[in-house]
């Protein structure tokens, strides 16, 4: 679908992506879809069960899509931070934290894990990675980030960042770096409260913004940008997702980010303590963000926020040349990834595709270069208790690998503290 062709509810939506409400395609879910005509829909993860699950369910959301809906297929997204399997009960695998690849240090196990959690997710249906953290966690007191980190040193949290960003891209999973301007260095979880980095410009541009630089260096096609105010560039303390000089004038002009800048979840108290959701979507489109990840509890709420986006372009609050600017960026994200009616492949489930053999030796594997010695532990003696446990470990069923992976991500961030 060309632009032009798109009426003004129709080129709103695609600016939306709202949350599923359930495992299966419910009423209020399929309404998102066909009447407010959705542009994503992101998965959370109550309604992620197993592979067979997921996939029916996205395989239902983008028929209505094509069929009923826009006439173009949805973003579908997740947060699987820690493979596919992350937030499903059980079916795929379930990778160490991202504290525990950074402790690793092995880029090409990095690039397999981003690889593997590509073809999971795509053989589920889910097309979009909001994923990976490449926030530097050198803050102990952060009470959000922790192992979700590569680390506490930029080169490390870039270079295993962006290997993991080319497994998933280089598999045609769309990556999402985040949490941009940083929420490493915070005490403040942006879930409850909006966060504040009291740094100046220097510490930023030499700091928290070099991991998001060196991703835009390398491609990464979108980045999510969190409730975070910044004082040094932005004295309204306005969150960074709402913010002009953070979201266009650093991140879009001065960095050069030509992809798409997806907000965190607007219903998070970061925002919400301060503004209306609806507030939050308008201001938050004048900042020059491409995707509201709108987080709603309902169909009706849903449908407010797209209305005040509506209302704010029909009064004029809103350029519709701004919308346009974001749809054209969406659809070229589309047609780049095979979401277009013409070129969207729907294909039968496959569940050979899910817990390979390889990939479960790559979990291992991983597992075993995290693993770091503690306090009081002697290496040697470390090592041969992992070489017995691995021995048994190697030839057992996958769930005996998840373990192995949470072992190996506690142990991974124990590292250094």
């Amino acid at each position: 679908m060309k632009i032009e062709d798109m009426d003004l509810k129709t080129k709103v939506a695609q600016l939306f992506t709202f949350s599923g409400f359930h495992s299966e395609l419910d009423e209020d879910t399929r309404k998102l879809i066909t009447e407010l005509k959705a542009g994503g829909i992101f998965i959370p993860s109550g309604s992620l069960k197993h592979p067979e699950q997921v996939y029916q369910l996205t395989d239902d959301m983008q028929t209505v899509s094509l069929k009923e809906g826009s006439g173009i297929p949805l973003f579908i997204a997740a947060d699987f931070i820690a493979g596919a399997g992350c937030k499903l009960q059980y079916g795929a695998v379930h990778f160490p934290k991202n504290r525990a690849i950074g402790a690793s240090g092995d880029e090409s196990l990095a690039y397999e894990s981003g690889r593997i959690t590509a073809e999971e997710s795509l053989a589920m249906g889910v097309n979009f990675n909001y994923s990976p953290v490449v926030d530097i966690n050198n803050n102990p007191l952060n009470p959000v980030i922790g192992t979700h980190s590569f680390g506490a040193d930029m080169d490390t949290v870039s270079r295993l960042g962006n290997a993991v960003i080319r497994g998933y891209q280089e598999s045609g999973l769309i990556a999402t770096a985040k949490h941009f301007p940083g929420h490493g260095d915070t005490h403040v979880d942006s879930h409850e409260d909006l966060p504040v980095l009291n740094f100046d410009r220097e510490r930023l541009e030499s700091f928290e913004l070099v991991p998001f630089q060196r991703a835009i260096d390398e491609g990464v096609d979108a980045i999510m940008v969190g409730h975070i105010a910044v004082p040094a560039l932005d004295p309204s303390l306005t969150p960074a997702s709402l913010s002009y000089p953070l979201v266009t004038e650093l991140l879009r002009e001065k960095m050069n980010f030509k992809g798409l800048i997806v907000t965190d979840g607007l219903s998070m108290k970061g925002i919400t303590n301060k503004y209306s959701m609806e507030e939050a979507c308008v201001r938050s489109i004048l900042a020059g963000t491409d995707i509201l990840l709108a987080t709603t509890n309902t169909y009706e709420q849903a449908a407010s926020l797209l209305n005040a986006v509506m209302d704010a372009v029909k009064d004029g609050t809103i350029a519709e040349s701004r919308i346009d600017e974001s749809v054209e960026r969406i659809l070229f994200a589309k047609i780049k990834y095979r979401l277009t009616a013409e070129a969207y492949n729907y294909t039968a489930f496959k569940a050979e595709s899910f817990n390979k053999l390889g990939a479960q030796h790559v979990n291992a594997s991983l597992a075993w270069k995290a693993v770091t010695p503690l306090h009081g532990l002697e290496q040697g003696a470390l090592v041969d208790k992992l070489e017995e446990s691995w021995m048994l470990l190697r030839d057992q069923p996958t769930s005996l690998f998840r373990g192995a992976s949470a072992s190996a991500a506690f142990l991974g961030a124990a590292s250094g503290r």
